[in-house]
């Protein structure tokens, strides 16, 4: 089977799925038919984290009622480690600023200012309440965070076929790595860029690492300083996963020949359709599992 037949026929696969949609199916096909043509050796991943690799809506264990998912930042206000005043607090930061997150009157730029001040203040916040590094793994062992079903086997095939797996976050990178751990999923072929504690001598928290990534600035970080550079250096393609129209741009600071674009298009579907549809090349629809994603996978060899 040619490589064009086989892209074809992928396309054609993943449109019999209910939660997929392309809009643009030529454009699709001949990025599918690249990345298929290139193989493994030529491919890397860079995938945003919270409500990415993590579900957006989980099951209440004891009303049985949809609620929110806890990010990698939300995860300390629900522990037993924080007190109240910080638990306050977050909330309090929480329903100034992600209305502002997801106010689509505003543009980006008018939003970032914002972003800033919400991600400064929620870090400071965390510096003052002085918690160790032991103090990460009980929060993860604590709190319920539920991975997105299917990443497991997502993460296992980049592994066993040495595929490059970059995880790249506005959220908080120790406990991110933390989770990954505790799921037996933080494998060698994977690297972290987010936003990472400073600890001192006595294993405090003290700070957060310089430059502070949020929501809306991940062109802005240079992936070619990283260590993680000299691993996909010479690897052309990538794709990209992300839940935000503004994850689209963890690529720019990587020079590659393709990039194909997939969003999880997790809430306000009906209003936020068009945008995700326009700007990704594959949109999956209503929180839903990452057999997309393998049915592409299963196809590079």
């Amino acid at each position: 089977m040619s490589r064009s037949v086989q892209a074809k026929a992928l396309v054609e696969t993943l449109l019999t799925i209910p939660t997929v949609r392309i809009q643009n199916v030529p454009r699709t096909t001949e990025k599918l038919q690249k990345v298929i043509q290139d193989g493994k050796h030529n491919l890397h991943f860079i995938s945003d984290f919270d409500m990415t690799m993590t579900r957006h809506w989980i099951r209440n264990r004891i009303t049985d009622a949809l609620e929110r998912n806890s990010s990698s930042h939300g995860i300390p206000a629900r522990s037993s480690i924080m007190t109240q005043e910080y638990k306050d607090e977050t909330h309090r930061i929480y329903n100034k600023y992600y209305p502002i997150e997801i106010d689509q009157t505003m543009t980006f730029e008018e939003k970032v200012p914002y972003m800033m001040t919400w991600w400064k203040e929620a870090h400071a916040s965390i510096v003052q309440q002085k918690l160790k590094k032991q103090d990460l793994q009980e929060m993860v062992k604590q709190v319920s965070m539920e991975l997105r079903s299917g990443l497991d086997r997502v993460l296992a095939h980049c592994r066993h076929h040495s595929v490059p797996f970059l995880v790249f976050s506005a959220g908080i990178g120790d406990l991110i790595e933390e989770i990954l751990r505790q799921a037996d999923l933080y494998y060698e072929n994977m690297h972290v860029v987010s936003n990472m504690m400073v600890f001192d001598k006595d294993n405090v928290c003290i700070d957060f690492k310089e430059p502070l990534i949020h929501v809306f600035n991940k062109s802005e970080f240079q992936l070619e300083t990283s260590p993680y550079h000299r691993l996909i250096e010479e690897r052309r393609n990538v794709i990209l996963m992300g839940d935000s129209l503004g994850d689209l741009q963890m690529s720019q600071g990587l020079k590659h020949d393709l990039c194909l674009n997939i969003g999880f298009l997790n809430h306000d579907i009906k209003s936020l359709e068009p945008a995700y549809m326009a700007a990704f090349d594959i949109v999956i629809e209503g929180d839903a599992n990452m057999n997309p994603v393998m049915e592409i996978l299963e196809q590079i060899q």
